[in-house]
């Protein structure tokens, strides 16, 4: 599953999108995690060379209470330093 691509990044946007997606039911999250992996995967393409973006309290809870990791690629600004 994907989110919708957001100009400028809006990490816990989509995150909510995904999960809205799925079910609330912490039970069959605890069944899945057990058996299987299960990660939110971001590409994060930044534009600047010291960027960053937030994820709040809400959308670390969201995750943590499905035990899913949080997991990020970070790529760099294609724009030359100096």
């Amino acid at each position: 599953m994907v989110a919708d691509e957001c100009k400028p990044g809006d990490l816990d946007h989509q995150i909510a999108q995904l999960l809205g997606k799925l079910t609330e039911d912490l039970g069959v999250w605890r069944d899945l995690t057990a058996r299987f992996k299960a990660d939110v995967f971001c590409g994060l393409f930044m534009e600047e060379s010291n960027e960053g973006l937030p994820v709040s309290p809400n959308t670390l809870e969201a995750l943590g209470v499905r035990n899913l990791v949080l997991d990020f690629d970070i790529y760099g600004s294609s724009k030359e330093d100096g």
